[in-house]
């Protein structure tokens, strides 16, 4: 934890990272995405001969509203019914800041309103942050925890395939910044082609 007093470098005057090179035309494709992805939130439940959906790992680049940085990130997506409606989604981030990496790890359940299919999801969990919570970016690296909240939509595509898009939302107690982080991302099941019908 960080000393008492000690002024965290982003509360103060301390120099702001420039203007992310990923922000301009990243909220246009978010939302272009959000209105004509091909989401079938009505689905059925799965056939019974279907099986179990196939867990999923992907990569999301984003921008952290909070930090002004770049975020570039990884998840897996397991399912933890058969209907694909829940789903544990454990993750990892890296925020590129001025002279600065800071990593964020996240295990969050979520709730997915079309199952298989897609559709918007909704959830939260555990978050940490590993980071200088000083205005000295040399001094000494230090792990917060807390917890998040995590509001997607994702779709389904060829091969398997989901895209998805998603806004982060991190809850840290002891440091005066909450990370917010939106990204598009690619999700490839590890297994089989988990067919949306």
């Amino acid at each position: 934890m960080r000393s008492a007093g000690a002024p965290w470098r982003r509360s103060g005057a301390s120099p702001r990272r420039r203007v992310c090179w990923l922000a301009p035309g990243l909220f246009e494709a978010l939302a272009l995405f959000a209105f004509t992805a091909p989401v079938d939130v009505a689905a059925q439940q799965p056939d019974a001969d279907e099986g179990w959906p196939a867990p999923a790992i992907g990569l999301r680049i984003g921008f952290d509203q909070a930090a002004s940085g770049e975020v570039i990130g990884a998840q897996i997506r397991v399912p933890v019914l058969p209907s694909g409606r829940l789903e544990l989604v454990p993750n990892a981030d890296i925020t590129f800041l001025d002279n600065l990496r800071e990593y964020g790890f996240n295990v969050d359940a979520v709730f997915v309103s079309g199952g298989r299919q897609g559709g918007l999801y909704l959830g939260g969990g555990l978050s940490t942050r590993n980071s200088v919570f000083t205005a000295d970016i040399g001094g000494a690296r230090e792990t917060e925890i807390g917890y998040g909240a995590v509001v997607g939509l994702k779709a389904g595509g060829p091969a398997g395939l989901v895209t998805q898009v998603e806004f982060r939302w991190s809850f840290l107690p002891d440091i005066d910044y909450d990370p917010r982080a939106i990204t598009i991302g690619l999700n490839f099941p590890l297994w089989g082609r988990d067919d949306r019908r």
